[in-house]
């Protein structure tokens, strides 16, 4: 078939969000001819390489927004982004217009950015729609409000906007004009179907490489400590003080937790874990490049997750991966694809409740290493079934039933 996907941020070689167009168009492109559109800040990487990996069923447009609105992105944060996207998503449709008039697409895939705040208008198009996977419609839990700074006003005015989108006509038309959507989580599935899509399912919106599954781990010498990964951007929703709350309740055990990650909370939280006389247990990493990211998830016994509001979270499945059993709470996107064999997922109730979760699940973690490693093996099974190659699989699958359908009515 032919394939257009469409996807803002198309990048090579890198984990999360940013990586999903090109891991999505690469690994369809052995069945299918497929073409990109993309913004072109990522283009020197893509053209590297596509230079000494040369594809010729793979062909990317790269669009730029005219004007000064591509300096003015970059001061700018969210808000900057959000109009850069949404003014991209316009020269796209038109060029998306004038590709299916010369190629004749079978399939129209749009990726990226995948939220249900911007709904894509390329359902317009005489072709059938593939949306997704996409989020958006999860929210942080209000009792928690304090370990996002009483919900900072940026997070305030999300969950307005979050609350108003079952009104919004954009949204609607996109859902019901969809031949299929696949939401990311429970939250994004739920308002889907309430805007009258016809065809929602839940699909994971992570992937990884290949080469991120690795052999079940090694165990661990005798008197070593037992040792937690947290992975994130440090940004309130990530909610790393509850990580460190849940360390200073274990104090007895021999444990340490290491961070990586960079963000403009970082000074205020190592200075929470100073005052929680954390001490040596403790080690914040900084951000690490993510072709190092194997060795890191190599030297934990399991990942702790503690992101109060997230679609999922590539670092879960990449910890997956490398046999880490997840301790995490048990909401969103998390809660839904991680099966219950390969971690422990704590209810999201008061935070007293859900601390005193984490702390018993760090402790049945550090001393049963056999249920432990248990996890760990089941974490690994499912990792094994998420690999760009399989998820290509099952998209190339979807693909022909909705093309079939589309021929067929």
């Amino acid at each position: 078939m032919r394939v257009l996907i469409i996807g803002y941020a198309c990048i090579p070689n890198t984990g999360g969000e940013t990586s999903n167009t090109w891991n999505w168009a690469w690994h369809l492109s052995r069945f299918h001819e497929v073409w990109i559109l993309a913004c072109p800040g990522d283009r020197p990487v893509a053209d590297s390489f596509l230079a000494e990996c040369p594809n010729t069923h793979l062909k990317i447009h790269w669009l730029a927004v005219p004007g000064r609105l591509n300096q003015w992105v970059h001061h700018t944060g969210n808000l900057g982004l959000a109009v850069h996207y949404s003014q991209w998503l316009k020269l796209a449709y038109l060029k998306a217009i004038e590709l299916h008039e010369q190629i004749g697409f079978d399939i129209v895939h749009h990726v990226s950015f995948g939220t249900v705040n911007a709904p894509p208008p390329f359902w317009k198009l005489p072709v059938p729609f593939v949306w997704g996977p996409v989020g958006g419609a999860q929210r942080a839990p209000s009792a928690f409000r304090h370990y996002i700074s009483s919900l900072s006003g940026s997070e305030i005015l999300r969950n307005i906007r979050v609350a108003l989108l079952p009104l919004s006509p954009s949204l609607r038309r996109a859902a019901i004009s969809s031949a299929i959507i696949l939401a990311t989580n429970r939250e994004t599935y739920r308002l889907l179907a309430k805007v009258g899509a016809r065809n929602v399912r839940l699909f994971l919106d992570s992937g990884i490489p290949s080469s991120f599954v690795s052999r079940p781990q090694v165990p661990r010498p005798r008197g070593a400590p037992f040792t937690l990964l947290w992975v994130g951007r440090m940004q309130p929703r990530k909610a790393l003080p509850l990580a460190l709350e849940v360390l200073a309740e274990t104090k007895d055990l021999n444990a340490r937790l290491l961070i990586a990650g960079e963000g403009e909370m970082r000074g205020g939280w190592e200075n929470y874990a100073k005052r929680l006389n954390l001490g040596d247990k403790v080690e914040f990493l900084g951000q690490i490049p993510w072709n190092e990211m194997c060795r890191l998830y190599q030297s934990a016994d399991a990942l702790l997750f503690t992101s109060l509001r997230d679609s999922f979270g590539t670092q879960v499945l990449e910890a997956m991966g490398h046999s880490l059993p997840i301790l995490t709470l048990d909401h969103q996107g998390v809660g839904t694809f991680v099966p219950s064999a390969a971690g422990i997922k704590v209810p999201v109730t008061s935070p007293r409740q859900t601390l005193a979760g984490l702390a018993d699940g760090i402790r049945r973690l550090a001393l049963f290493p056999k249920e432990r490693r248990k996890m760990g093996q089941a974490a690994l099974a499912y990792a094994q079934t998420q690999t760009w190659e399989r998820r290509a699989e099952r998209m190339s699958n979807l693909y022909a039933e909705v093309h079939a359908h589309s021929s067929s009515s």
